[in-house]
C-alpha cells in the first residue's frame, strides 16, 4: 500500500540504496506511546492497475485526522517518496477538512521542497533520481482531517514481468477503514498472504475476474494500533501486513539475479593477474579467501554514487570497471569478490540481503537493501558469507549482518536463507586487573583489555579516524566514565589500523585512599566497566515487552580482577554476588580468597540476536544484580591469614 500502509515496510529499503519499492511511499510519524493515538486513519482506499509487463498504475486516497498537538506536529509536513529511475508522481490533491466542514486547498507547488532523501545522504549514497517531495500544510489544526489523492505510474519494473508488494496494515495510531484493489491480466495469479492477523480486525476479501483481467479487492476495518516499543523489530516483521506477489518462490528472484549479474563477472586479465599475486604465497583456502577479501574491503573504496542504467539500485558494474576505477557501491565491490574468488578457484555467488532484518519467507517480496557474496559448497550451498565493503573490520560477516534473510544469485535458483549467528565467543571484550593494596590504603595496578571481532572493530572504527593524542583522550574516558574517582599513570595500545593482531590496550592506575574504614569497591564490580553488554543491558528500560528485544550482537564480555592485600589486613566480608542462567543470557559471578588475595571473575554473555518478551524478564534481572552489586564493598579488618 501507499502511504501509511508501507511506509515502514519500504521506506527502508529505498533509503538505504538498494531497492527501488515498487510503490510510492509517504511517511507519517505519530507515535502511540502510552495508548494514546494522536491521529488516526480514518479511511485508505488504493486501486492499483498492473500491465502485462509490470509496470503498473497507482492510485491512492487518504484521510487522516490529526487528535491533538503533538499529532499536528507530527502531520505538519507530509512527506512522498519516489524514485524516478522506475516511476512518476502525480501529487493531485492535498486539502483540510476542517471540524466545521469548510475545506482548504493547498497549493502543494507553493508549499513543497524536492530534496535527496536525508538517510540516503548520511549512508554516503547518492542517487539524483531519489527524491522526497516534503509538502507544508500551513492551516492544519487539531480536528483537521489531511485528505490527499495520489497518483504513480511505474514505466520500468524491478524485476521485468512481475509485480510484488508488503501492505503494512496495522500502524502506530488507530486504522478505521483501508480498501485495496488490485487488478492484473487475467494470465498472472497474484499470491497473496495476510499475516499477524488481529481477531478485533474485520477482513474482506474477494476476486473476479472478465476472462482478460482478474481483480482481487481487500477491505480491512478496525485495525488496533501498534504501540512501538524501544529495540523492537522492524512493524514490517510483526505487524499485521498483507504480502503480495506475481513470483510463486523465491527461486524465481534468485535465478532473476543470477541473469542480471552474471554477465558483469567475467574477470579482466588485470583481475586474473592480481589475484595471482594475492593468493601466491597463500597455503589453506581460507588464507586465500581471506586475502582477495582483503584487498577488496581495504582497496576498493566504498562510494555510493548509483550510476546503473538498467536496474538501479540492483545492478553491478562489469567487474573490470570496478577494479579499474578502484571503487563502487556494495553491489560492485561483491561482484568483483565473486569474480576473484572464482579466478582462485572457488565455487561464488553473489548474494541478496537484508541486513538487520529479514523477509517473509511464505511470499517472494524481494525488498533487499544490501549486496555481499559467498563462497558456495560442493552442494551449492553458502558455506562462507563475506561482505567486503567494511574497511576496518577482518570479519567476513559484520554482526549487524547475522540472522539476517539472505538470497544467494544462482543458475538453478535459490530458496530464502538466513545468515548464520556467531557464538558469543567470537566477540569477545577481555579485561584483566591486577591492584595491590599497600598499608596506607592507596590501590595501585593495571588494567589490560583485549577485543575480537565485532567489538574489535568498534575501537578500530572509533580510534583510526583520531590523531595519537584523540586516541588517547577516548581511552582515557573510557575508563574515567566508569571509575571517575581512578587516577590514570600511564595508557598504551596497539595500532588501530593494523589488523593483523586483536585490539588491545593496558592502563597503569592508583587509587589514593582507595580503602577507607576498612571498605573498598572492587573495579571490577562496576556496572558499566564493560562495553557491548553495557549496551544489551541498557536495553532493559521497561517493565515489560509485547514484541521481542533486538540486540544485534551476540557477545561474552570477561571481568577478572586479582587483588593482592597488605600483610596486616584480611578479608572479613564479601558480597554475595549471584549467577544468573537463562537460554539467552547468562551472568556468572564469583569470588575466591587464598593467601591474603582476592580473586574475582564476572562473565556476561547472551547467546542471541533477539530475544521474546518471555525471557526479557532474565535481561531485567540481570540489570538489577549488576547495579546492587555496584554499591556492595569488600570489608577487611586488621590482622593477617
Amino acid at each position: 500500500m501507499n502511504s501509511n500502509l508501507m511506509k515502514n515496510a519500504l521506506i527502508n529499503a529505498i533509503l538505504i540504496q538498494f531497492l527501488i519499492a515498487p510503490f510510492f511511499i509517504t511517511t507519517s510519524n505519530c507515535s502511540a506511546h502510552d495508548h494514546k493515538a494522536h491521529c488516526v486513519l480514518n479511511k485508505e482506499k488504493e486501486e492499483i492497475v498492473v500491465s502485462e509487463d509490470g509496470t503498473y498504475v497507482d492510485l491512492d486516497e487518504v484521510f487522516l485526522t490529526v487528535l491533538d498537538e503533538k499529532g499536528k506536529r507530527q502531520q505538519q509536513v507530509q512527506n512522498f517518496f519516489v524514485n524516478r529511475n522506475y516511476s512518476h508522481l502525480e501529487i493531485i490533491e492535498i486539502e483540510l477538512i476542517h471540524k466545521n466542514g469548510t475545506r482548504s486547498v493547498i497549493d502543494w507547488k507553493k508549499h513543497s521542497k524536492e530534496t535527496n532523501p536525508a538517510q540516503a545522504t548520511r549512508m554516503n549514497i547518492y542517487d539524483p533520481n531519489q527524491k522526497v517531495i516534503k509538502v507544508f500544510l500551513p492551516d492544519l489544526n487539531i480536528g483537521d482531517t489531511i485528505h490527499y489523492k495520489i497518483k504513480l505510474e511505474n514505466f520500468k519494473p524491478v524485476i521485468k514481468g512481475h509485480f510484488f508488494g508488503n501492505a503494512l496494515l496495522q500502524r502506530p495510531f488507530p486504522v478505521k477503514d483501508v480498501q485495496l484493489k488490485i487488478t492484473l491480466p487475467s494470465n498472472k495469479r497474484l499470491f497473496s498472504l495476510l499475516k499477524d492477523d488481529h481477531s478485533k480486525t474485520t477482513v474482506t476479501f474477494s476476486h473476479s475476474s472478465n476472462g482478460k483481467l482478474t481483480t482481487y479487492r481487500w477491505r480491512f476495518q478496525n485495525i488496533p494500533e501498534i504501540v512501538p516499543e524501544p529495540s523492537m523489530p522492524d512493524p514490517s516483521r510483526i505487524a499485521m501486513r498483507l504480502l503480495f506477489s506475481t513470483m510463486k518462490s523465491w527461486k524465481e528472484v534468485s535465478i532473476w539475479y543470477y541473469n542480471l549479474a552474471e554477465p558483469k563477472l567475467k574477470p579482466t586479465e588485470a583481475i586474473k593477474k592480481k589475484v595471482a599475486q594475492l593468493i601466491k604465497d597463500k597455503k589453506t583456502p581460507m588464507e586465500k579467501a581471506k586475502a582477495l577479501f582483503l584487498f577488496v574491503s581495504r582497496k576498493i573504496r566504498y562510494m555510493g554514487v548509483i550510476e546503473e542504467a538498467k536496474r538501479p539500485g540492483f545492478e553491478p558494474h562489469q567487474v573490470g570497471l570496478t577494479f579499474e576505477r578502484k571503487y563502487g557501491v556494495c553491489r560492485d565491490k561483491a561482484a568483483l569478490l565473486v569474480s576473484m574468488l572464482r579466478v582462485a578457484g572457488f565455487k561464488a555467488a553473489p548474494v541478496l540481503i537484508k541486513a538487520g532484518g529479514k523477509l517473509d519467507k511464505e511470499i517472494p517480496v524481494p525488498y533487499f537493501n544490501h549486496a555481499i557474496c559467498a563462497i558456495l559448497g560442493t552442494d551449492g550451498k553458502p558455506e562462507t558469507y563475506m561482505d567486503p565493503t567494511s574497511e576496518t573490520s577482518n570479519q567476513f560477516l559484520p554482526d549487524y549482518e547475522q540472522d539476517s534473510s539472505c538470497l544467494p544469485a544462482t543458475k538453478e535458483g535459490s530458496n530464502l536463507l538466513t545468515t548464520p549467528v556467531n557464538p558469543p565467543s567470537r566477540n569477545m571484550f577481555v579485561m584483566s586487573i591486577e591492584d595491590k593494596i599497600d598499608a596506607q590504603g592507596n590501590i595501585q595496578g593495571t588494567i589490560d583489555i583485549r577485543t575480537t571481532n565485532f567489538i574489535d572493530t568498534a575501537f578500530r572504527g572509533i580510534l583510526m579516524s583520531r590523531t595519537k593524542d584523540q586516541q588517547r583522550r577516548f581511552l582515557k574516558q573510557f575508563l574515567l566514565k566508569r571509575r571517575p574517582h581512578i587516577e590514570i599513570d600511564t595508557i598504551s595500545w596497539t595500532d588501530p589500523s593494523d589488523t593483523t593482531t586483536p585490539f588491545s590496550f593496558r592502563y597503569s592506575f592508583n587509587i589514593p585512599k582507595g580503602l577507607q574504614r576498612g571498605c573498598f569497591y572492587p573495579i571490577s564490580l562496576a556496572k558499566e566497566l564493560g562495553l557491548i553488554d553495557n549496551w544489551i543491558i541498557a536495553k532493559a528500560s521497561m517493565t515489560e515487552r509485547h514484541y521481542p528485544l533486538k540486540l544485534g550482537y551476540a557477545i561474552k564480555s570477561v571481568i577478572k580482577e586479582k587483588i593482592h592485600m597488605p600483610r596486616n589486613r584480611r578479608v572479613f566480608l564479601l558480597p554475595h554476588l549471584k549467577s544468573i542462567l537463562t537460554p539467552y543470557f547468562c551472568l556468572d559471578s564469583s569470588f575466591s580468597v587464598s593467601h591474603g588475595t582476592i580473586e574475582i571473575k564476572r562473565i556476561f554473555l547472551n547467546k542471541a540476536l533477539e530475544i521474546p518478551p518471555v525471557a526479557y524478564k532474565g535481561l531485567l534481572e540481570i540489570q538489577s544484580e549488576l547495579l546492587k552489586d555496584e554499591f556492595l564493598p569488600i570489608v577487611v579488618q586488621e590482622g593477617g591469614e
